[in-house]
């Protein structure tokens, strides 16, 4: 490179094509950093959504279990259920009206010889392989996924309870079926990116209930046998999976990386495992930072322009235009970031500057900016009432304190897919305002009547039992909410949310409150 005093002298060694050729080679490896950075991230991101589906899922099946385990077992301590004397189509009854209630796909007795019973009479369910062992053992069991019905292809989980008298002796037994239904939009709802594949495993490895991309009672693992890879064996995933422990590991064919993340069902002998792709995963990130590759190159190129047409000014101005070269190159050399790089617009054209990478909703930044935008076009929506909720996790630091920052983010991971799922319900926008806060606008609401009733199942919703390693744990929140009056800007709004918030907090939490109401509060 030459010096200052070259120039002076006048005995600069660059020309245009040299440059040039600098400008071409630092384009070219622009692009190479690019891909070999995209490729870093998206592996990153790959372990990253696979392993937060599982997280999301995880609790939500269990739950459902578990609630079906406890409405089971406080039938079975009804005396009018386990007497034999009481008439076989009062108990049927009964649990008719219960299932009114809970909306199984069914609730039904079975007597001491293994007949189901309801409305038409009984029918045989002594061939059922879990019925013998429940009748054998006394002992609680869960299925796995099985063809039932007249028509022999409804899909259905059955989990049965022994019914025993005072000596212990069964009497008879109480089954409910799950919804197959339910738990496949459990698995598409908890994925955390649209490529992520979704699946429940069952007891003999075989695919149950799944997102697409799996087919139904295929063995898992015998197509990935010969592609497991980096340090895991198809014989140690089997391992693990068989003793219900958490498993993750890669496999390659060819050009196609997937990478896998397993856990098991607590009270279940499944396990829920969850796939992400490489190369679906590289292009979504490359998509993203293509705006940001295509403005660098494009400076690159603008530059050269720019210096081609100086230099093809008069040959007395060589020695300013070389300068100004070299200032360029201390630039583009340098570890220092220029003063005028406008990092903020970078970040907005990033998905790492949209969103929260913890809990998947837009940063604050992004969502004031879009709140912004949404208040200023509102006019097609001149029916439609717009409320903002401001929503604080109560007493978030105790469960940090108590389990540990690991089962915080979970808590609000499961925050914020809850909360994504009434941004989509009511064509709205979600976004982690700091640390536990979260501020929600929802645009499709009819009148105020509507938005009472949302925010009533909100705050029952915002109840989370949460499950992390060993620990269980139940998270509430606190909400804040504004109605926009159609003048106020989106700071005012925001404010209004958080005032109606503050007097949540004052009188006891885990409840609601409407800025209008903050007099009479």
């Amino acid at each position: 490179m030459p010096t200052e005093n070259d120039i002076v002298r006048g005995s600069s060694r660059f020309s245009f094509k040299r440059i040039a050729a600098y400008g071409v080679a630092l384009a070219l490896c622009a692009l190479a950093a690019f891909l070999v950075g995209g490729a870093m991230i998206a592996i990153d991101r790959m372990q990253r959504i696979a392993a937060d589906s599982v997280a999301a899922s995880k609790p939500q099946i269990e739950s459902r279990v578990g609630e079906t385990f406890k409405l089971l077992s406080t039938l079975a301590d009804q005396p009018a259920l386990i007497d034999p004397a009481t008439p076989v189509m009062d108990k049927v009854r009964l649990l008719d009206q219960v299932n009114e209630h809970y909306g199984y796909f069914l609730i039904c007795y079975i007597d001491a010889d293994m007949n189901v019973w309801d409305e038409t009479g009984p029918a045989s369910l002594a061939s059922r392989d879990y019925l013998q062992k429940l009748f054998a053992t006394g002992e609680t069991v869960i299925t796995d996924s099985f063809p039932a019905g007249a028509d022999g292809a409804t899909l259905n989980y059955t989990v049965a309870e022994p019914l025993m008298d005072e000596g212990g002796a069964i009497t008879g037994a109480l089954f409910a079926s799950l919804y197959f239904s339910d738990i496949v939009d459990i698995l598409a709802r908890s994925v955390f990116d649209s490529q992520v594949e979704s699946a429940i495993i069952g007891s003999t490895g075989q695919i149950m209930s799944a997102t697409p991309g799996y087919a139904y009672g295929d063995q898992f693992l015998e197509p990935l046998r010969p592609h497991i890879v980096f340090g895991m064996s198809a014989d140690k995933v089997e391992s693990e999976l068989r003793a219900l422990n958490p498993v993750s590991f890669w496999a390659v064919d060819g050009l196609n990386v997937r990478y896998y993340v397993a856990s098991p069902l607590e009270g279940t002998s499944w396990d829920v495992i969850c796939t992400s792709s490489f190369w679906n995963t590289y292009a979504q990130v490359m998509t993203s930072i293509a705006p940001v590759m295509i403005v660098v190159v494009a400076l690159i190129g603008l530059g050269l322009l720019l210096i081609r047409h100086h230099f093809s000014r008069q040959m007395e101005k060589a020695r300013l235009l070389e300068k100004s070269v070299i200032e360029l190159e201390r630039k583009v050399y340098s570890d220092e970031r220029p003063d005028d790089v406008d990092m903020a617009e970078i970040l907005e054209l990033t998905s790492s500057g949209l969103t929260d990478g913890l809990t998947g909703v837009v940063t604050r930044s992004v969502f004031t900016s879009k709140l912004d935008g949404a208040l200023r076009h509102a006019d097609g929506k001149d029916g439609s009432l717009y409320a903002l909720c401001f929503i604080d996790l109560d007493d978030f630091k105790l469960i940090n304190d108590a389990y540990g920052h690991a089962a915080g983010d979970v808590a609000l991971k499961s925050v914020g897919y809850l909360l994504r799922e009434y941004e989509r319900r009511y064509e709205g926008l979600v976004g982690r305002y700091g640390g536990d806060e979260f501020v929600l606008l929802m645009t499709d609401l009819d009148d105020e009547a509507e938005l009472v009733a949302v925010l009533d199942e909100m705050v029952e919703a915002l109840h989370v039992d949460v499950k992390n390693a060993d620990c269980s744990f139940m998270v509430h929140g606190s909400m804040g909410v504004a109605i926009w009056d159609r003048i106020s800007g989106s700071d005012a709004l925001i404010d209004q949310a958080d005032k109606a918030l503050y007097l949540v907090k004052q009188q006891g939490k885990q409840s609601y409150c409407l800025y209008r109401d903050e007099d009479q509060a």
